[in-house]
């Protein structure tokens, strides 16, 4: 079916909407909170929503089948349209007769692929009907400092949202919820906050996270009468440690914490609950779109939409784990079918629990403890405050010839970021990407580039985002 034209263009403006200029973002925000939500969202925000809320109860078996309708819809795809999988699936042996018959055996052939596999092989993973005009290039955040490109299809944020929708209904959210919002976004001007009116967020500034400036915005965050905190876990952090100094408190009307894209440790959680006498709710997932997963009603583990992708838990036998195995999460997503991802390692670990939750009766995949890519490393501002890799995290054209980042610290307020560059790389990218760390940080802290020909590992052989060596004497720590 021919998508129209005004679908598309709504497609690349709902992707890109966070990426507009404030001024531009919240005259369009402001005409379209006056449109009604299922008009707003559009039919595939309203069909994937539907189907979730139809199938989360049935049973094992049932979901089961339809997942391996899923997956050999995926292997079908990739098989008739992705070089890099039709000459694969030849060389294993496997006829289509079998994805459609054995999905779950044929994918456990499929040596698992990282983004250096699609990275350096990348057009024979491009699928040969790819259009342009239901598709975006984009990247992932770049949180192991080696950014990743890739293209993705453009109705990719308004089914992933009715995922999210759903996640967050099992602790009261609806559409209409206001969440005040510690999650990265820089804010210009004086007022030290701005307001998103589609998705009904006042969003705060998590580069300034100091007494100051959270005494100045705590009564405009009280004024908007929040429903939800929408955060990092280290940025939660910061806001309840604010919270134990200042002796304020969160408005009574917020019915939880919402908190994602960062890990959170043991202790962090149950002081963040403490302080604040309000629920953690914890999601996670992917820019990928392989594998979304959160907590349910009554219990604190992740729960896997098997309707969203395939996630296996590998142990360190390179076998499927049994319950309790500490195990990589590898995942295949239903949602890309430009560029496929089958048996993508997320470099993620977990302990792999199940496939039934007793306390909310889904047989989703059940999971805790995720450990990988996200850490808590931060970068001080020049009053001492700390910014988590979390809110650094970027997803820029800016980045596209850079193999790998690193940013250097050893003193608040500055920082220098070391590149190493791809080929391609030129004197524009080196100032755009200094630009436009300095536009996020608005002067928290300076950031001076520089090439260089090596970013070393560890003597573990693991990367470091930021290599942070400001002592506790410039930061007043006794």
């Amino acid at each position: 079916m021919k998508l129209s034209f005004l679908s598309a263009v709504r497609r690349k403006v709902f992707n890109n909407y966070a990426t507009l200029p404030y001024e531009v973002k919240n005259f369009i925000s402001f005409g379209l909170s006056f449109m009604p939500n299922h008009l707003l969202l559009g039919s595939h925000f309203r069909e994937v929503y539907r189907m979730i809320k139809q199938t989360e109860y049935l049973s094992g078996e049932i979901l089961k089948k339809r997942r391996e309708e899923n997956l050999s819809r995926i292997l079908l795809h990739a098989n008739r349209s992705v070089d890099y999988y039709s000459v694969l699936f030849k060389q294993l042996g496997v006829p289509e007769s079998e994805m459609l018959a054995s999905p779950i055996h044929v994918i456990s052939r499929i040596p698992p692929i990282d983004k250096s596999t699609i990275r350096d092989n990348y057009p024979i993973f491009l699928s040969n009907t790819i259009n342009k005009t239901i598709c975006d290039y984009t990247s992932t955040g770049g949180t192991s400092g080696e950014p990743f490109y890739f293209h993705i299809n453009s109705d990719r944020s308004t089914k992933e949202l009715a995922y999210l929708i759903d996640l967050w209904e099992r602790v009261g959210f609806n559409l209409n919820s206001r969440r005040v919002t510690f999650r990265g976004s820089p804010i210009k001007g004086n007022k030290g906050w701005e307001n998103d009116w589609i998705t009904r967020e006042r969003k705060f500034s998590s580069f300034e996270l100091t007494d100051q400036y959270l005494g100045r915005i705590w009564p405009d965050l009280c004024r908007y009468r929040p429903d939800f905190v929408y955060a990092y876990p280290s940025t939660a952090l910061a806001l309840c440690q604010f919270i134990e100094r200042s002796g304020r408190q969160l408005p009574k009307n917020i019915k939880a914490i919402l908190v994602g894209s960062e890990n959170i440790y043991d202790g962090q959680e149950d002081y963040i609950e403490t302080v604040t006498r309000k629920r953690v709710f914890k999601w996670y997932g992917h820019s990928e779109k392989l594998i979304l997963a959160g907590e349910c009603e009554k219990s604190k583990y992740y729960h896997a939409y098997p309707q969203y992708g395939y996630v296996e838990f590998i142990n360190e036998k390179g076998e499927l784990a049994s319950p309790g195995d500490f195990a990589e999460i590898v995942g295949t997503g239903f949602m890309n079918t430009v560029l496929p991802f089958i048996r993508y390692r997320t470099g993620d670990y977990c302990t792999y629990l199940g496939e039934y939750c007793p306390e909310c009766g889904r047989h989703y995949p059940i999971f805790k403890d995720v450990r990988g890519r996200w850490t808590q490393e931060v970068l001080y501002g020049k009053k001492g405050n700390s910014i988590c890799m979390s809110a650094i995290n970027v997803h820029s054209d800016n980045f596209k010839n850079v193999f790998r980042y690193q940013f250097y610290q050893d003193t608040p307020g500055r920082a220098l970021l070391k590149i190493m560059p791809q080929e391609g790389f030129a004197q524009k990218d080196k100032r755009a990407i200094e630009k436009e760390f300095n536009l996020k940080f608005n002067g928290n802290v300076v950031v001076e580039a520089v090439v260089v020909k090596q970013i070393p590992l560890t003597h573990r052989g693991k990367y470091m985002f930021i290599d942070q060596n400001t002592s506790e004497k410039l930061l007043g720590v006794s």
